[in-house]
């Protein structure tokens, strides 16, 4: 029997969280940056019950705004995103399909977190590209990379999560 671990689950966020802040900057390519938070996010959060995720989601966002330079409240939105996507995506996963299900659910939220971004910019009166340039450019390569990245990394997250528990009925 496997169960998560929210203490692991919370640890990998935030080891996430300060690799995106230490490195993510100089793997930026003009509108594309490696989003290793919500990918921490979505496969930390998928074993756990719907409102651990959610907290877990928003935590790592609000790490992701303090230790980022995008506008405050992006990060948090785009955690909260992730999380909910995470856990709706669990409930239909079978067992050897996690990794491919859950580099989708990445993909998606990295989707969300970067129009949430474009939005939050416009909104503010800070200078943003065009929607079609930026979708282009910036969300489709994000996101396919992003994906790739989260299904190369996604079984190996997976297995630092989750705990395996001997019972007393397995024996």
């Amino acid at each position: 029997m496997e169960q998560a671990s929210v203490v692991r689950a919370a640890l990998v966020v935030a080891l996430a969280a300060v690799l995106d802040a230490v490195v993510s900057p100089y793997l930026s390519l003009g509108y594309f940056s490696p989003k290793l938070t919500l990918i921490a996010i979505v496969f930390a959060v998928s074993p756990l019950r719907d409102l651990q995720a959610v907290l877990l989601g928003f935590f790592g966002g609000i790490l992701l705004d303090a230790l980022g330079s995008d506008l405050f409240g992006v990060g948090a939105l785009g955690g909260l995103l992730a999380a909910a996507l995470a856990t709706r995506a669990s409930a239909v996963r079978r067992k050897g399909t996690e990794r491919v299900l859950l580099a989708q659910v990445v993909g998606l939220a990295v989707a969300g977190y970067d129009v949430l971004g474009l939005t939050a910019r416009a909104l503010a009166g800070l200078g943003v590209p065009a929607l079609g340039e930026y979708a282009v450019g910036g969300v489709l390569p994000d996101v396919v990379v992003n994906a790739l990245l989260a299904f190369l990394v996604g079984g190996w997250l997976l297995k630092i999560v989750n705990i395996k528990t001997h019972s007393w009925e397995g024996r």
